[in-house]
């Protein structure tokens, strides 16, 4: 069923509780080359809030942030802090639009590392700027969560979370020597 952003539709779920949602739907759009894209439209669940007011380089490991969610979502974050982390995706939305249409970019901007696609870094200068973090949940309290080492400024939109499972975890994973470099000069 959908519907537009604007509006909600109520289902009942197998429990008898009543679920209010926002659909979010694809809309085909003429591009100006004359060909049809799809276009999605994500719509914010919870902003951040913390002290980080620019982007930049910080010890994000060290910052506590609050996730506060939009009323109505306080019942969709029942027994999330039974999980001691979760996934936070958002939007960087103080990423320049210039930057979008970048290729290649250098790795956290050093110069002394290889230009790479921004496909292969996680840089905020990209497409869509989508970003994720595996944050620790500290604690909940009513549609507000208070996490720690979430990488977004304060006012960041988040789009939305997930619980963090024991199988995200991949040991044996493969990166370029370019990462190990980075986890070093972090390290010192």
């Amino acid at each position: 069923m959908l519907a537009p952003l604007s509006q909600g539709f109520q289902q009942r779920s197998r429990q008898g509780y009543r679920v209010t949602r926002a659909v979010v739907h694809p809309e085909v759009v003429l591009t100006s080359e004359g060909q049809t894209q799809e276009r999605i439209a994500l719509e914010p669940v919870a902003r951040v809030m913390n002290d980080v007011k620019e982007p930049g380089m910080h010890q994000w490991k060290d910052v506590v942030s609050t996730i506060e969610f939009k009323p109505g979502f306080e019942e969709s974050l029942d027994t999330i802090d039974d999980f001691s982390h979760i996934l936070v995706l958002f939007w960087m939305h103080r990423s320049p639009q210039w930057d979008r249409s970048l290729a290649k970019t250098h790795p956290q901007r050093r110069a002394d590392l290889p230009p790479v696609g921004v496909f292969a870094t996680r840089s905020p200068v990209r497409p869509n700027p989508l970003g994720m973090s595996v944050v620790e949940l500290a604690g909940r309290e009513g549609n507000v969560l208070t996490v720690k080492g979430l990488d977004a400024i304060d006012g960041t939109p988040v789009v939305d979370v997930k619980p963090y499972l024991p199988g995200d975890s991949i040991t044996d994973a493969r990166v370029p020597e370019w990462v190990h470099r980075l986890r070093h000069d972090a390290s010192d």
